[in-house]
């Protein structure tokens, strides 16, 4: 157990002894750490402790131990009591001296940064790049004040402590030296095409790990290049143990790299669930928002290695897609009568095609030879046509309708047993969710009311209504013939 009095009392007899003995005890010193190449890094350390103040400090531990002595304390309690009150006032000391440090940098470093009025001067205010600089401080303190504490042998394990502190104000240091550079790339323009997020994670990583190899280099005394070499043995099970990890993180670059998924993207995943918005792409998942305003979480490696929907090119292209049908009930389709002609003449939208399509019959009538508008050998108009170059004028007028750029296809499907389909496939200038249902769903209804006006019908499945006027009619015929047989 470790014996304060003891080594206090070693470290004022080593600064009552002669020049020549310190003198020797440097050379020694030195001879020693250059036996041991591991212990280096603590000669800064030893540096720091080598000052003038130490004297002064060792002065002040003496009057300390008189004062105690004065109380009627023994020497041996008088020691303990002095090492006991000495580290808790160096411990005060630091935390101050910490405070202090903060104190002028938030309150003038800080401001004379905001002073500059340059991006760059509030990204680094932001990061508290300089604030986490504090820490420094009471290392310093720490140096300076536990040679006193101790004697030089168990500096060698105390020291490395400070070591270790070092690291992670080096560690937090480079984290918000990252973060400062990622704002920084962010303020450009067009950043928001290629997320970083992922990069910037992977370089937290990598500054995580050599610090983590430094910590252990100084704990077990042994060079950082002793660990890499001893690395190679474990990485199959680190494999075999962070395989997810390891994927995700690749998956993740790969993403960024590739530009697959940017923040704002609206992607759709067959087979499952997600259908929304990328809130964040980080180096393993991505967090997307669905439209019924749940939120998933998708692994990068998912995405990289199964289909996945972006509607980022709809988005960017400004033009959203209609594709939807009307099925015709084909028994309704007919020729064309002059009646029906004279009614669609009257639908200026319908009257050029009309008129064309007319003269166009009438030269193909005449040169094949066919004399009776009623021929079964001539060419005659049809009510599906009709109706198809009605949806092309109406759709050609409609101002959220693109005509150029995007394809503008009215089309007839394969009939089926559930009618003829007249498709629909136009793009809307208006990309926007609810402002495209709306325009589709004006079309629609424009389009389904005009279905009679061309003497057509919708197919669809019988309804309770039909069954009941098909019971109604069943019913009037039966007793029609009642009537009749009486």
């Amino acid at each position: 157990m470790l014996n304060p009095a003891h080594f206090i009392s070693m470290k004022l007899q080593a600064a009552a002894a002669s020049p020549a003995a310190s003198e020797a005890q440097n050379v020694t010193t030195h001879a020693t750490s250059t036996a041991e190449p591991e212990s280096r890094g603590l000669q800064l350390y030893a540096l720091l402790g080598d000052t003038e103040f130490q004297d002064r400090l060792e002065g002040w531990m003496a009057n300390l131990k008189g004062w105690f002595e004065g109380f009627g304390f023994s020497a041996q309690w008088a020691d303990i009591s002095a090492w006991f009150v000495f580290f808790l006032g160096l411990l005060f000391v630091c935390y101050l001296g910490l405070l202090i440090a903060k104190f002028i940098i938030r309150k003038i470093v800080n401001r004379s940064l905001q002073k500059v009025r340059a991006r760059w001067a509030g990204l680094l205010i932001k990061q508290d790049v300089l604030v986490r600089l504090a820490h420094l401080v009471p290392i310093f303190i720490l140096a300076i004040g536990l040679p006193l504490l101790v004697s030089d042998a168990i500096r060698a394990w105390i020291l490395p402590v400070l070591d270790v502190y070092s690291l992670w104000v080096v560690l937090i240091v480079g984290y918000g030296l990252i973060e400062f550079g990622a704002d920084l790339y962010q303020g450009r323009q067009g950043a928001e095409d290629i997320p970083i997020e992922g990069l910037v994670q992977a370089c937290k990583l990598v500054l995580t790990a050599i610090i983590g190899l430094c910590v252990l280099s100084v704990i077990f005394a042994k060079s950082p290049l002793w660990f890499v070499s001893g690395l190679g043995a474990f990485m199959a099970i680190v494999l075999l143990i962070f395989r997810d990890s390891l994927l995700g993180l690749v998956a993740g670059l790969q993403l960024a790299a590739n530009d697959m998924v940017r923040v704002g993207d609206w992607i759709e995943i067959p087979g499952t669930r997600v259908d929304g918005d990328v809130l964040e792409v980080n180096l393993t998942t991505v967090r997307v928002s669905n439209w019924d305003r749940t939120i998933a979480m998708v692994p990068a490696y998912d995405l990289f290695q199964n289909a996945f929907v972006n509607w980022r090119g709809m988005s960017d292209s400004g033009g959203r897609r209609i594709k939807r049908s009307i099925n015709i009930d084909m028994s309704t389709i007919e020729f064309a009568t002059s009646e029906m002609l004279e009614a669609w003449g009257k639908i200026s939208l319908l009257r050029p095609y009309l008129e064309e399509k007319r003269k166009a019959i009438a030269e193909w009538n005449a040169e094949k030879g066919v004399a009776e508008p009623g021929d079964i050998n001539g060419r005659r108009q049809t009510n599906i046509g009709a109706f198809r170059a009605y949806i092309d004028a109406y759709l050609q007028a409609h101002p959220k309708i693109h005509k150029e750029g995007f394809t503008f296809l009215i089309r007839q499907l394969q009939p089926t047993s559930e009618g003829l389909p007249i498709e629909v496939y136009v793009f809307t200038n208006d990309n926007r969710w609810v402002p495209y249902e709306g325009i589709q769903s004006d079309i629609f209804d424009h389009l389904l009311a005009m279905v009679p006006v061309f003497q057509l019908e919708v197919a669809q499945s019988p309804t309770g209504g039909d069954i009941r006027k098909a019971e109604h009619l069943l019913a009037s015929s039966a007793g029609a013939t009642r009537a009749s047989d009486a």
